[in-house]
């Protein structure tokens, strides 16, 4: 007991000291270590362990201390199976690791580390070395417990969907009682490779929900390093990039789903550095400057597009396509690549009470079909189902194609875009993405879509299954470099979207289990990874792009996505405001509003998308105080409670 309240004292004390004689840190984002002396992970590990007697620590031994030893100048380096609290706690491996100059956690199990390691002498040897000027190092699960914030992962691994879904559900368990070498920061490993920028957002929005706290998330890639010295500054090393992301607007919930305004992002490749104490970062790699500042979507139009392909995916969108956009007697033409699937959807568009135009294959012999351009001329609504990207484009270069572009530019049309079809909505289409590895050995494919979202890439099926986790992951933000693209859009199969002018804006809402996925490119510095795996200069690299300003949202209905300013042609026809009235507008206080609907319900939405306040009336009409809300311009936007029918209005608070 004696020795307990004696080790806890310890503890306690090197916490208070805040770590003022900092050593090092080797963070590693997991991989295989290659051999070659400049393959991805040699020279990092050489600045960590060359020189140094190395314990490696895990609750299983490997092969990772020969490693060390032979490839990386270890002086000496032997692994330590530590798998219960009993050996963790042992004072003769207290004593033991107190003769070696480095610690390196391998990768495993971090709850195993966590539950074992937390409290104990193994903890205290880690945190003595490390004051006392030695490395420490952590790859993977030994990467995670290095942060002030962890992910304990104690009822097993959690999923990027499942985190924008409801980062409260049960796997989201997260610690912040362990080490605290990084203060304020949270990590995550593996990113690029599985996905996980969904997942760290998700964390830091359980962080913060629960604790009222904001922490930066790092996500770093697998094969990738960030070699942080003794004034807290990481130089990146590897194939992949540093991922920071760091929030000033709260995290929301529509429901369970999660939400954000905006966060801040930063991807660096090698040989960017970046200061843990005051967030400072350097991208000299980056060798492309972009200017997105006028790369806005101006376009009269409204167009849906969904995450997944199959029948059940779509319910949602057909019914909004059907119901919501344009009127319900509109016929909807279908263009497809797929008589049998194009079928099904025929059905359940008759099924919502429309009926259909034609359903007409996208290959040459309808490229001059007289009746098909019949029914492009006539176009009201148009859904474009199963496609694949060599037969839709040979479509485009015919006669019926080039009319149907042309078609595509006239205000009041409606179009709809099914799963992997979405890609044709925006400028630049991705391909090869179901091909394992693809983007690994840099073999994602790209062309011109029909460009109705003009400066934008879409990437559907995002998280259709784990072995294309990397190519959905790194092609949005690769495609964003390639054409000078401002927006990225990420769907899944339980997401989609819809873009149309509302009240002079062009605006983006998502629907759906989880949140239509934007990143958006502030523009600056910009560029791609170099390194390969091994160093070898005749494979390609992993198809990752770095930058320096993006902001990531999570959006929907709720949550409203600005992405430029509407033509003003398009405002009237589009908008429509005059089924509402409202009376003392400008003003100072409160507004009296008057609706078409008995009962409906009210939002008030700022130049930012941002919903600042929302209710319900259960009369048509309302009296809105806007005493609470800064000067400025804002939308009034009112809908019945059936979402069938809505009105918008522009309002200002002197």
């Amino acid at each position: 007991m004696k020795k307990d309240i004696i080790l806890l004292i310890f503890l306690m004390a090197f916490a208070s000291m805040g770590y003022s004689q900092r050593g090092r840190i080797l963070l590693v984002g997991g991989g295989g270590e290659k051999n070659n002396v400049n393959g991805w992970s040699v020279p990092a590990y050489k600045w960590a362990v060359q020189g140094k007697r190395v314990a490696v620590i895990g609750s299983s031994t490997g092969s990772l201390a020969p490693y060390l030893k032979q490839y990386c100048g270890a002086a000496f380096a032997k692994e330590f199976a530590v798998a219960s609290r009993d050996s963790a706690d042992s004072q003769v491996l207290f004593d033991t690791l107190m003769t070696y100059q480095a610690i390196f956690f391998r990768g495993g199990d971090q709850y195993d580390y966590y539950s074992y390691y937390k409290g104990t002498r193994l903890q205290l040897a880690a945190e003595t070395l490390f004051t006392n000027g030695g490395t420490l190092a952590g790859t993977s699960a030994g990467m995670h417990i290095l942060s002030s914030v962890i992910f304990t992962a104690k009822k097993g691994t959690v999923y990027p969907y499942e985190a924008i879904e409801n980062p409260n559900n049960s796997y989201m368990t997260l610690a912040d009682d362990f080490f605290d070498f990084f203060p304020n920061y949270l990590f995550d490993t593996h990113f690029a490779e599985r996905a996980r920028f969904a997942r760290l957002a998700g964390f830091l929005a359980k962080y913060s929900l629960t604790n009222q706290k904001n922490v930066i998330g790092l996500g770093l890639d697998d094969m990738t390093c960030m070699a942080v010295d003794t004034n807290n500054i990481g130089t990146v090393y590897g194939t992949g990039c540093a991922n920071f992301y760091s929030f000033d607007q709260p995290f929301v919930l529509n429901g369970t789903k999660l939400l954000h305004p905006g966060m801040n992002v930063k991807q660096l490749p090698q040989g960017s550095t970046y200061n843990f104490s005051t967030g400072e970062f350097t991208t000299a790699p980056l060798d492309r400057f972009l200017e997105t500042d006028d790369l806005h979507e101006t376009g009269n139009l409204t167009l849906l597009a969904s995450g997944g392909n199959t029948l059940a995916n779509n319910n949602a969108m057909l019914n909004d396509l059907v119901t919501n956009c344009g009127n319900l007697t509109d016929q909807v033409l279908i263009l497809t690549g797929d008589l049998s699937t194009a079928q099904s959807f025929e059905t359940r568009i008759e099924q919502a009470g429309a009926s259909v135009a034609g359903v007409f294959l996208m290959d040459a012999a309808n490229g001059a079909n007289e009746n098909l351009a019949e029914k492009i001329n006539s176009l009201k609504k148009l859904l474009f189902v199963a496609n694949p990207t060599a037969g839709f484009n040979a479509f485009l270069n015919t006669p019926n194609g080039l009319l149907l572009q042309n078609k595509l530019k006239s205000s009041g049309i409606v179009v709809a875009f099914v799963g992997d079809d979405a890609r044709f909505a925006g400028k630049t289409v991705v391909d090869n993405y179901y091909t394992s590895l693809a983007s690994w050995y840099g073999e994602l494919e790209f062309s011109r879509g029909l460009c109705m979202l003009k400066n934008t890439v879409i990437m559907p099926n995002t998280y259709f299954n784990s072995d294309i986790y990397e190519n959905t992951a790194t092609a949005v933000p690769y495609a964003m470099v390639r054409d000078t693209l401002r927006y990225g859009i990420w769907l899944t199969s339980k997401s989609y979207m819809k873009v149309m002018p509302v009240v002079g804006y062009t605006t983006l809402t998502g629907y759906g289990q989880h949140p239509v996925m934007v990143l958006r490119n502030e523009g600056g510095k910009a560029g791609y990874v170099t390194q390969t795996s091994t160093g070898s200069s005749s494979a390609k690299p992993r198809m990752v792009a770095g930058f320096e300003n993006l902001v990531f949202s999570l959006v929907d209905e709720t949550l409203p996505y600005q992405m430029g300013q509407t033509e003003a042609s398009s405002i009237g026809e589009q908008s429509p405001d005059d089924g509402i009235l409202v009376f003392g507008n400008p003003t100072r206080e409160t507004l009296l509003v008057k609706s078409p609907f008995t009962r409906f319900i009210w939002k008030i939405i700022n130049t930012q998308g941002l919903c600042l306040g929302k209710g319900t009336a259960e009369t048509e009409q309302i009296r809105l105080n806007l005493k609470p809300f800064d000067s400025g311009v804002y939308v009034l936007h009112i809908s019945d409670f059936e979402g069938k029918r809505s009105f918008a209005k522009k309002i200002i608070k002197l």
